[in-house]
């Protein structure tokens, strides 16, 4: 037993060494620079925005508007059905929706952390109709990354916080005419 945890404790120490010289000092200096000026009060003016724009496209039934917040290879998470991938899968997700009867969303971000590669933000949702009654509500978490210098979304999950019962959800038919 104790030569087993003797040699795992080598092998290991062998391999983080490795990787520390692996990285080459101009690498660590890169790293390190980056770390440094990333300012993540940008990052979060710049989500707040974005969740301006989402929130007023989807307002407006603007489903291109909404995709244009989500990056090229962004997927949606949502309860009860596979992840939804890509841009234009996405703008047809939340057209069915605005469709459905679902007229207005409402994002409040509770905390956003991150680094100059990836913001995580976690908030709550709800939706109403057009009577401006809640049709559903609940939490979420977005990783955000940046795409042609913008933080846009990357992946987006969210669940309700309702009752299974209190749910009425219309179906959605997400699947391609042949």
């Amino acid at each position: 037993m104790f030569l087993f945890s003797l040699r795992s404790i080598i092998a290991f120490s062998i391999s983080a060494s490795l990787i520390i010289i692996a990285c080459s000092p101009q690498d660590k200096v890169e790293i390190e620079k980056s770390a440094s000026s990333f300012d993540i009060k940008q990052g979060e003016a710049s989500i707040m925005q974005s969740n301006h724009n989402f929130m007023k496209a989807f307002q407006n039934d603007d489903s291109v508007g909404v995709a244009n917040c989500f990056t090229t290879d962004a997927k949606l998470m949502c309860s009860n059905r596979p992840a939804i991938g890509g841009k234009e899968n996405i703008r047809q997700y939340f057209s069915k929706i605005m469709k459905s009867g679902v007229a207005k969303i409402d994002l409040h971000t509770i905390q956003i952390s991150g680094d100059s590669s990836i913001i995580a933000e976690e908030g709550t949702y709800q939706f109403s109709d057009k009577k401006e009654q809640q049709t559903d509500k609940g939490k979420y978490i977005v990783l955000w990354k940046q795409e042609a210098g913008n933080w846009k979304m990357y992946r987006d999950m969210w669940t309700t916080d309702l009752p299974s019962s209190a749910i009425q959800p219309k179906q959605i038919n997400l699947s391609r005419k042949k």
